[in-house]
């Protein structure tokens, strides 16, 4: 970036770089980006296009260019990312929030009466756990909340965003999976990882160097945990109890087969806006 540059240059100059780059979205990003250094809505980016950055905000947005163009996400570099209607804190000791998982949250707001004990299994960010609980009107649609992660950092920040939403009714829990999980619940929930470890190093660097694998990594066949917590789910759930999981677009056939191996029925499949399957939902009756 050279000495004497327009806001309209800079934005131009982001742009040019991050599409060479590969990032898919360059146009938003620079624009996100410029926003971090001056607050501008759209309008009044036109506005004052032509208006000189000083010195200390060409040198801060070269440094959040940089980090851009090694592919560090945009939601690390802003440190917060938006996922259904509520403002969630993040860093790399927790997943992104995708929009894809918003459908997992849908489901399980369809069967919220006000009065369930809902576990997240696998929190993260408690993106799931918090939104189910305060939807998009910021009310409250379960009666006690329970987000369990391996995770101690990442149980901070689900902490965290809990106390900045004003969620309430929340616990968290750290261990390996149900290891410190007490008590019985209506409903069980969970983005667990999935990513078949083979297919890791094919994702995006954003996800691929910056999540925590962790949070990636489902096993060699992406399985692994969908196993282990529909074997266990039933001792965690009360009669007539829901699961649901998120799923990648090709595990529908098999996380069902997992669930009726352990004596859930009613099984369905929700897919996203994009057609592809996303949410297996059943019931254990026993």
């Amino acid at each position: 970036m050279s000495n004497e540059l327009t806001i309209k240059q800079a934005l131009e100059y982001m742009k040019d770089k991050l599409k060479k780059t590969g990032v898919r979205d360059y146009e938003e990003d620079a624009f996100l980006l410029l926003n971090c250094v001056r607050e501008l809505s759209r309008s009044d980016l036109l506005l004052n296009c032509d208006d000189t950055l000083n010195e200390e905000d060409r040198i801060k947005l070269f440094y959040l260019l940089h980090d851009r163009l090694r592919r560090v996400p945009m939601q690390h570099i802003t440190g917060k990312a938006y996922f259904y209607g509520h403002e969630f804190k993040v860093n790399g000791n927790v997943l992104v929030p995708r929009p894809d998982t918003e459908i997992l949250v849908e489901e399980v707001l369809k069967i919220l009466t006000g009065n369930e004990r809902v576990l997240d299994m696998c929190t993260g960010s408690g993106c799931i756990l918090i939104a189910c609980d305060l939807g998009e009107d910021k009310k409250y649609h379960f009666k006690e909340g329970v987000g369990a992660d391996i995770s101690e950092k990442a149980l901070e920040i689900a902490k965290e965003n809990a106390v900045s939403l004003g969620a309430e009714n929340l616990e968290f829990v750290s261990g390996d999976l149900f290891e410190n999980v007490k008590g019985t619940f209506d409903i069980i929930v969970s983005n667990p990882p999935y990513i078949a470890r083979g297919d890791i190093m094919e994702l995006e660097p954003e996800v691929r160097d910056f999540d925590p694998l962790n949070a990636l990594d489902g096993g060699e066949d992406g399985l692994v945990f969908y196993r282990r917590i529909a074997e266990a789910a039933p001792d965690y759930l009360k009669k007539d109890g829901t699961i649901l999981f998120e799923i990648g677009y090709n595990q529908a056939k098999e996380v069902e087969e997992i669930l009726r191996e352990q004596g859930f029925s009613d099984i369905n499949i929700i897919k996203d806006y994009g057609g592809n399957d996303r949410v297996v939902k059943a019931v254990y009756k026993d």
